[in-house]
Parts: C-alpha cells; sequence; structure tokens
C-alpha cells in the first residue's frame, strides 16, 4: 500500500499519468468501471492482472479487500492534495475555498475512474464503510470550515454553511460523471469554472458573472 505523500513536496495540481496503483489494483480498476463492482468477480480482476487466482490471493484475500485499498489510496492522495492546496493558499478563507474546489475538480477530472469507485460504497461492508464515509466527511468538513470563516468575515453571505458545503460537494462529485479526457475543454479550464460556480452558491460578496 502507498503511504500519502508529504504535503510540503506535493505539487497537488500536478496529476502523473500513472496513478501509481499496483498490478492488481490498475487491473481491478480497469474492471470495476467496466462492469461495477457487483459485476466483477475475482477472475476477471486476475485475467486483467494477468496472473492466477491464486496469485490474485496471494496479494489480496478477497475482492471486498481490493475495493477497500482503492478507495483507502483515493482518499488519501485527494486528502494529501487538500492539505497541500490549503498550505499553498495561505490564511484568506475565500482563497482557502477556492483551493479545494479546485483541487476537487482537478482530482474529479484527471482521476476519475478512482472517483468513480465512491459509487460502489454501497457495498462496503463493515467496518470498512465507516471508515470511508468518516474520511470523506473528514473532506467535507475542511471546505465547511473554510465556509464558515468567510462567512464570519462577512465574505460569504449564505446562511447554512453545512447545506451549501454539501452542495458545493455534489457539484463537483458530479464531474467525474461526465468528463471526457479528449472534451471541449481542460481539466484546469473546467477547474476555473466551477471555482466561480461555487462561489456563486456561497454568495461570495466578491463573486462575479460566470
Amino acid at each position: 500500500m502507498h503511504s500519502p505523500v508529504q504535503t510540503e513536496t506535493l505539487n497537488w495540481r500536478s496529476y502523473p499519468k500513472d496513478p501509481g496503483l499496483s498490478q492488481v489494483l490498475a487491473a481491478s480498476l480497469v474492471v470495476f468501471h467496466e462492469y461495477g463492482y457487483h459485476g466483477t468477480t475475482v477472475r476477471m480482476i486476475a485475467t486483467q492482472a494477468g496472473m492466477s487466482v491464486p496469485g490474485l490471493y496471494y496479494h489480496f484475500t478477497s475482492k471486498q479487500e481490493i475495493l477497500v485499498a482503492l478507495l483507502k489510496q483515493s482518499n488519501e492522495d485527494l486528502m494529501a492534495r487538500a492539505q497541500a492546496a490549503l498550505a499553498e493558499a495561505g490564511d484568506s478563507p475565500r482563497e482557502r475555498f477556492s483551493a479545494l474546489v479546485e483541487n476537487i475538480i482537478l482530482y474529479m477530472t484527471h482521476r476519475r475512474h478512482l472517483a468513480h469507485l465512491a459509487r460502489e460504497i454501497k457495498f462496503l461492508e463493515e467496518p470498512y464503510r465507516r471508515a470511508h464515509i468518516a474520511r470523506r466527511d473528514e473532506l467535507e468538513l475542511m471546505m465547511r470550515r473554510e465556509v464558515m470563516a468567510a462567512q464570519k468575515q462577512g465574505q460569504f453571505l449564505v446562511q447554512d454553511a453545512k447545506e451549501v458545503t454539501r452542495a458545493v460537494w455534489v457539484l463537483c462529485r458530479s464531474v467525474a460523471d461526465w468528463y471526457v479526457a479528449k472534451g471541449a475543454k481542460s481539466p484546469a479550464e473546467i477547474a476555473r469554472t466551477y471555482v466561480d460556480y461555487c462561489h456563486a452558491l456561497v454568495r461570495d460578496t466578491k463573486a462575479g458573472p460566470y
């Protein structure tokens, strides 16, 4: 399993083509994306990985364990990038909010197949499901803190910070459902557009037309 990248050296806007997954995890991601978790068998993953089923079981004991590993690595990568984005943004809640939104959009586009796996959490068993939800809630809380800080400073005029943060997350995560690599806009262009959308949602006092 890969360890989270240190935020002080992480270029959170940079995405190598290879996400750094092991052979089994990379093969699993391909099959899960095409057939979904429920429609995937261990034999399908083994075939994609170019190994036998017993060989695959040497690395992971079950399909469930593979899903857990993929979701954990995805969440850790997104969290490390979020922390690096905040470190770069400085002290302004408005700028920190922008950085977090940009980070999510870049992840939803550059790592869209990993991002899609969030749809499979209904198949997670306990205690894995609870752990995944806790990591997801931690990411959402990071953004809500910035919304609340900007709200307190009069930068954002939204009334319900929790509700609007949830709306921002839903909007940003939806990008992974429609983004295609050969589309008209680059990930960076989409990120800039969605930062504007999200500032409108929080009723930023400096928000312009979008």
